[in-house]
């Protein structure tokens, strides 16, 4: 692939970021205040917030072969379609058993999106610029949050315009896709997928993707509902979401300066400390809007730090060729802390309202912190090839980090330098003219 070409593949699937992102923030949006609208108690609306997750959970291990068969291009158009007619069934189907089936397929045609897209990014991007591309990614993905959110503020939860919003941001994010679709990269054929040996491939990047889960879905579900407890209107709880929202779109650069800066393990650890100090920040700022929105806005850049930080762990830790495997278990785990979070917080509002989801989120970034420290202690020196030092992960053995999600006929091949599989290096045969072999002829 041509640099001009790498390019142009580049910003179709970053354009098909934004449009993506932009669904995410009028989707969790609507549900969210829907579901307070309709009386509904806090476990619900933390259910709400979930589903998507638990279709993700179930759909991203399968995602790299669909986007094999298909191609990539196509796989992600499926998923934006999908997504785009749960917004037009929305105010059709106005109950809330409904919208919950309605979210959990919404999940189902997010995975793809995401899944490949970011696949697709890894795969084009070259190793000098990778983290400036994923960085704006991130900006991409979490700033159409943010501006989706504010449309739902502006167009109104009764109003059809906010669910004609939706579907118009899947038309955004399809639309790059269409065009670009010839410059996609393509996507290798996988053999089994083998969750165990994928979560080994950077345990500690695992566990950071959980943890990203649990903050950032356990408050873009529940913020609004927590900010209407605490007193604000609705349209201000509206604000209080996207200062979260905005507050992580702006400070991942701090974030991804301090990761490429400091040890990555002992970074993660003061991420755990930083978040249980914000979210009783935000508590305590609970009678002045303000004061709540600096503190949304600072708690922002954290609870998307996990994320960031993680996904750097593990870039720097898996070879190239288990590399599909390991992001696969990384979205996991990922959803799965998105599943823990608005459920548990939820609940936990409906024990202290409305403080019970700070107590929580904030007993959550200390025991996170502590099993940072653990690790930051433990971790052996890694070699060169690992891409960063402090990474606090130690090397899994190569019977599994190179079959993780690799062809079972390629297994036999152990992965290069470059952590793609290979010819077996095998020392040169002596020769007859080599001089040990001469000594033992003269004999």
């Amino acid at each position: 692939m041509s640099p001009a070409v790498r390019r142009l593949s580049l910003l179709a699937v970053l354009s098909s970021t934004a449009g993506l992102g932009l669904a995410y923030g009028i989707g969790f949006t609507l549900t969210s205040l829907r579901f307070e609208a309709w009386g509904e108690p806090g476990w619900v609306v933390g259910l709400a917030g979930a589903a998507p997750a638990f279709a993700v959970l179930l759909l991203v291990p399968l995602g790299p072969a669909i986007a094999a068969r298909v191609g990539a291009a196509p796989a992600m158009l499926a998923g934006a379609a999908l997504m785009a007619v749960t917004f037009a069934l929305m105010p059709v189907l106005a109950t809330p058993q409904w919208w919950l089936v309605l979210r959990v397929v919404a999940g189902a045609g997010l995975a793809l999106p995401w899944l490949v897209g970011e696949t697709w990014i890894n795969t084009v991007s070259a190793d000098r610029w990778r983290g400036r591309v994923l960085a704006a990614y991130t900006v991409l993905l979490f700033g159409g949050w943010a501006i989706g959110a504010q449309l739902v503020g502006l167009l109104g939860v009764e109003s059809r315009a906010a669910y004609g919003a939706g579907i118009a941001a899947m038309a955004l994010c399809a639309l790059p896709l269409v065009l670009g679709r010839r410059m996609a990269p393509g996507i290798p054929a996988a053999g089994r997928f083998r969750l165990r040996a994928a979560l080994g491939l950077a345990p500690v990047a695992m566990a950071a993707s959980v943890m990203g889960g649990v903050a950032e879905f356990g408050y873009v579900s529940l913020i609004p509902s927590y900010a209407l407890a605490s007193g604000f209107a609705p349209a201000q709880a509206v604000h209080v979401l996207t200062a979260l929202i905005v507050g992580g779109v702006v400070l991942q650069a701090v974030v991804g300066t301090l990761a490429d800066r400091l040890d990555r393990v002992r970074l993660l650890a003061g991420l755990g400390l930083a978040l249980a100090a914000g979210v009783l920040g935000l508590a305590a700022a609970a009678g002045s809007f303000p004061a709540g929105l600096v503190a949304a806005f600072l708690l922002g850049g954290v609870v998307t730090g996990f994320y960031s930080v993680g996904l750097a762990v593990l870039g720097s830790r898996v070879p190239v060729a288990s590399l599909a495997a390991a992001n696969a278990a990384y979205l996991m785990s990922y959803e799965a802390g998105a599943v823990v979070g608005p459920l548990v917080g939820g609940a936990a509002i409906d024990v202290w309202q409305p403080h019970g989801l700070a107590v929580v989120m904030a007993a959550a970034g200390l025991a996170f912190t502590a099993v940072m420290l653990w690790a930051s202690g433990r971790g052996r020196p890694t070699s060169s090839t690992s891409g960063a030092p402090g990474d606090g992960t130690v090397t899994p053995p190569p019977s599994e980090a190179a079959t993780a999600g690799t062809p079972s006929h390629r297994r036999d091949r152990p992965p290069t330098a470059a952590g793609r599989t290979g010819p077996v290096d095998r020392p040169p045969r002596r020769s007859a003219r080599h001089p040990a072999s001469r000594r033992r002829a003269s004999r």
